[in-house]
């Protein structure tokens, strides 16, 4: 049986769902064979680690799978646990929810005008107390999903998209929230992991992290900014206290939503037609950061960590209009009503007071968008070193330049940074 001395030096909770993934797509136990592969690149993925599998069996056509799986660095995996948790959940209990109400209004997996824009999911497990993670999903470049080089911004055909696919995604939440209230009072838990992760790191790597990318903006500034410069000193110092407030669902009551929560440009596939250019479907991935809050966190979080100044310039409102209308048409679609659960008067208030979430976000994703994967740094080392220095009282590690710190790569991050700290003060948000 080829490739079984590798299955069989994988963990036993692998090996399980590996078997009862096969099983249950007519595979036979002790025919089938288990062929493995990398799945990702390096600088692809933060929270997982991921393989890809061949399910072959002699008569049969190869399944292909991709497995996730927490990583194997000790201190990175009990770091990781609670997010993937959350994945867990997503693939679980949410994305199913997602799927039963939209075939019980008769919209089906095949029409366009659902929001069925997500991997297909076979397992999905996690034990927190083990420190066991897996999760078995559809590998979305067999059918010819592909990812965008995130050291470019997105385009305004690619961006639209994401903002059509929120918009029904959302649309969702409102309809679920009036008719099935019950059902859809259990995920009003799903706080933000990263808030609980920033609250009770011991370390306060976050809080360092994201307080010095904020100094990095600032310094990003030139002397035409000074009044930018002033408003980003109700930022300085407190970043990780603004993020934690905006991440909270009782801020956007009582239009909070289920949403993605981890908006960024690696965490999206697309797919496209005959000229390879025009993207034509889209798959949002990673599900580690869904929660309940404003609506807003996702556009903004999207908009800003991953489109450019210019972008913005000459398409931002027209974004939030096509995300506005592809919500309200969906919500009436399932028989709802936007004018009453959320009317656009509140959208634009939304907006006010969640806009700078776009910025507070930037602080963590954009170092990691400017820095190519060939320059991705040791992310256990790293872990390595923050271990080291709090158990030694030291507290002065530059944590915030571990990315985007070559010279390229901190251009790319000033002269991006730059732009979003001025649209964000352009637009009134800080």
């Amino acid at each position: 049986m080829a490739d079984q001395s590798a299955f069989a030096k994988l963990p036993a909770y692998i090996q399980d769902g590996l078997k009862k993934v096969a099983s249950e797509q007519g595979y036979q136990d002790g025919v089938c064979r288990f062929e493995f592969e990398d799945g990702s690149s390096r600088g692809d993925g933060y929270m997982g680690e991921l393989f890809k599998v061949f399910i072959r069996e002699d008569g049969r056509e190869d399944m292909v799978i991709l497995c996730k799986t927490l990583p194997s660095h000790e201190i990175r995996k009990q770091y990781t646990i609670s997010l993937f948790h959350r994945e867990v959940e997503a693939y679980n209990e949410v994305l199913p929810l997602i799927k039963r109400f939209q075939l019980e209004k008769g919209i089906t997996e095949e029409s366009v005008e659902g929001f069925w824009n997500f991997p297909k999911s076979y397992y999905a497990y996690c034990d927190m107390r083990k420190l066991e993670g897996l999760i078995i999903m559809e590998d979305l470049r067999e059918t010819g999903f592909r990812m965008w080089n995130k050291l470019e911004p997105v385009d305004y055909e690619h961006t639209k998209l994401v903002m059509k696919q929120l918009g029904k995604m959302h649309a969702i939440s409102f309809a679920l929230k009036e008719q099935q209230p019950e059902t859809f009072e259990k995920f009003k838990r799903f706080g933000d992991p990263l808030s609980q992760l920033i609250m009770y790191d011991p370390t306060k790597g976050m809080t360092r992290m994201m307080n010095g990318t904020c100094e990095r903006a600032v310094a990003a500034l030139d002397e035409s900014d000074a009044f930018c410069k002033r408003k980003m000193e109700a930022v300085r110092g407190v970043t990780t206290d603004l993020y934690i407030k905006d991440a909270t669902a009782e801020e956007a009551e009582p239009y909070a939503v289920l949403g993605h929560g981890d908006c960024w440009i690696n965490n999206m596939m697309y797919c496209y037609g005959s000229d390879n250019l025009t993207p034509t479907g889209i798959r949002l991935i990673d599900w580690q950061l869904c929660r309940y809050g404003s609506p807003v966190l996702d556009l903004m979080y999207f908009i800003f960590t991953s489109t450019n100044a210019d972008l913005r310039a000459d398409h931002y409102e027209v974004l939030l209009d096509v995300y506005y209308k592809s919500l309200a048409g969906y919500l009436k679609r399932l028989g709802g009503d936007a004018e009453c659960q959320f009317p656009e008067s509140a959208f634009k208030k939304q907006l006010k007071r969640f806009g700078r979430f776009g910025m507070l976000i930037s602080f963590l994703v954009l170092p990691v968008i400017c820095t190519p994967n060939e320059e991705t740094p040791d992310i256990e080392k790293q872990m390595e070193l923050a271990k080291k220095a709090k158990e030694s009282g030291v507290e002065n590690l530059d944590d915030q330049k571990i990315f985007s710190k070559t010279e390229k790569a901190d251009a790319m991050f000033q002269g991006r940074m730059r732009g979003i700290v001025k649209d964000v003060v352009r637009l009134d948000y800080l």
